[in-house]
């Protein structure tokens, strides 16, 4: 699935337009919708008011001409139409029979006047006509000879042109109001709506930074209005999240440091056989956000039946004591695992222990059984017979007794682990000491490369012992003619280095993770007398002093056994 990591979370595909713009366009259309509907409200009246002054115009003029047409002759009927006729007001006058009296020629133009019969019927009757359609007005007025109406007055019109120029006036001053009021609504409107954006954008921001996690700047007040409410509620909101943030984030912290601080094996799969989260300790269980192959069953036990256990499942070379739970509202497996590695090496080197044990006692126990039964067959009778099977009953115990005091050594190391090993010692002295200790057959060379002046951190007795086992080792192992080299000496840092290096016929690769453990004697050591007891308590001597041990070794050239201890500041008198 393609993801577009360019786009902004929350922000709309395609391109965007301003609330700015929005609100804008929205006063402009309100600014032009209300302008319109003036121009035409007051287009509408003024085209009203100019018909309704024209029509009232010509009224009042007929009626005036009406009232002095009265009592005239025919000469001077025609003198005072002749006077009141004009580019826009026709005149004509209709005596009481129907006839055009006025102007001459009259009789034929009349018909042109739209309702002008209507207009003659009216005023006949004693009432005055009057019609407008458009811009013309027709009035029909009776003219009286002292209470009879002896005739008619008809007169068609048009507005005035004083008039019309009044009005066009008007409406050219009507076009540019409205197109002030237009221009006026759109500045009004952009500021309206900047103001207005300004503020929206400013909460948008606000509101994205709160979205990022960044909740330390507080909003302004915003004014008293809906947005400066909505700012204070945004604000509210961003104290609330900061306060829940830092409660998550102080839970997370401690949770991650009680789960990195697990000595078990903590590991989430989901139902799409992801690991969701693990520990540092489940480095074994999940491989590149996998589980362990070894998993998969229990998980999927654990998936159909809700939980799921094992309590010795083998993942690579170690053993694990595991324990699968789903977790429905996460869809997943959640999965505890107990590393019982060392548990299980422990158990196997304790059946070895008591199995070498007893075997290596079964020989010479044997071995005096045998011995005092054929003694007291007889053979104490001969003397040459006694005395030999007497010396193979003192090799006996003597074999016994050494093996006996080397298991109470290393027992009484185990034991000792709670005494303190932190005294000051003079490793210079012990490493000669240890040397003296040890007497060397013919034909082999014992050596020293002691610096003078080492002290350390450790426990004198358990360091000679340590060295005088290593020596005597060494010895044993070394054909002559060869040489064993003790060597003291302080390292680049805090420490201090002894070795113990022989010529001897050397330790096989396969066999040297294995010298330490009890009991174990490599094939190459078979002919050396000893039980491999000796290595194994040095070892624990070293651990309980707090240091290292181990060894380099290759085949026919030797073996060089070395032991590092943390280095000291000399003191007064520290202990040999």
């Amino acid at each position: 699935m393609a993801i577009n990591v360019d786009m902004e979370p929350g922000r709309p595909r395609g391109r965007r337009i301003g609330i700015r713009v929005w609100l804008a366009a929205a006063f402009v259309a309100v600014s032009l919708i209300t302008a319109a509907a003036v121009y035409l409200f007051a287009n509408n009246s003024a085209g009203t008011t100019l018909s309704d002054q024209a029509s009232d115009l010509a009224f009042g003029r007929t009626s005036k001409l009406a009232e002095e047409l009265s009592g005239l002759d025919q000469a001077q009927a025609d003198e005072v139409v002749s006077d009141y006729a004009g580019e826009a007001f026709d005149v004509y006058v209709v005596d009481s029979n129907g006839e055009t009296i006025a102007p001459p020629s009259a009789s034929a133009l009349i018909e042109s006047v739209p309702g002008y019969r209507d207009a003659i019927a009216t005023a006949e009757g004693g009432a005055g006509y009057r019609r407008t359609r458009g811009d013309e007005t027709v009035v029909g007025i009776p003219i009286y000879t002292a209470t009879t109406v002896s005739g008619v007055v008809v007169t068609r019109s048009e507005p005035p042109a004083v008039l019309s120029r009044a009005f066009d006036d008007l409406r050219s001053d009507r076009l540019k109001a409205l197109g002030a009021s237009v221009g006026i609504g759109i500045l009004v409107g952009l500021l309206v709506s900047s103001l207005i954006a300004v503020r929206v954008q400013r909460l948008a921001r606000a509101a994205e930074r709160m979205a990022g996690g960044r909740f330390g700047t507080p909003l302004p007040p915003g004014g008293s209005d809906e947005i400066g409410d909505l700012s204070r509620s945004l604000d509210a909101m961003r104290q609330a999240l900061s306060g829940s943030f830092t409660a998550l984030a102080t839970e997370r912290d401690r949770l991650s440091a009680i789960l990195e601080g697990l000595s078990d094996a903590v590991v989430v799969v989901g139902e799409d056989g992801v690991v969701r989260f693990s520990n540092p300790a489940a480095h074994q269980l999940s491989r590149e956000g996998q589980p362990a192959a070894s998993l998969i069953p229990l998980l999927r036990e654990a998936s159909e039946y809700d939980s799921a256990e094992d309590p010795a499942l083998h993942i690579d070379e170690s053993v694990f004591a595991v324990q699968a739970r789903k977790v429905g509202a996460e869809h997943a497996v959640l999965v505890v695992a107990r590393d019982r590695t060392e548990e299980f090496e422990r158990e196997r080197a304790e059946r070895d222990f008591v199995s070498n044990a007893a075997h290596e006692l079964r020989n010479p126990l044997a071995g005096i059984s045998g011995t005092i039964e054929v003694l007291r067959g007889g053979a104490k009778d001969d003397p040459e017979a006694r005395d030999r099977f007497l010396e193979r009953l003192d090799s006996d115990v003597e074999r016994m007794t050494r093996l006996t005091q080397s298991l109470l050594a290393l027992a009484s190391v185990e034991a000792g682990r709670e005494r303190d090993t932190s005294e000051v010692v003079d490793v210079s002295l012990a490493a000669r000491e240890s040397l003296a200790a040890v007497n060397a057959p013919e034909g082999l060379e014992l050596r020293e490369e002691i610096e003078p002046n080492l002290v350390a951190r450790g426990d004198p007795v358990l360091l000679r012992q340590v060295l005088i086992g290593l020596l005597s080792n060494a010895v044993k192992n070394t054909d002559a003619p060869g040489v064993v080299t003790i060597r003291a000496l302080r390292v680049i840092g805090e420490e201090v280095r002894l070795e113990v290096e022989d010529t001897g016929k050397g330790i096989p690769a396969e066999d040297q993770p294995r010298v330490f453990e009890r009991f174990y004697r490599s094939e190459s050591a078979r002919g050396v007398e000893g039980f491999g007891l000796g290595l194994a308590i040095a070892k624990r001597m070293v651990d309980l002093m707090g240091g290292e041990i181990g060894l380099r070794s290759e085949p026919g050239k030797g073996t060089m056994f070395w032991v590092r201890l943390r280095a000291s500041e000399r003191a007064s008198t520290p202990v040999a």
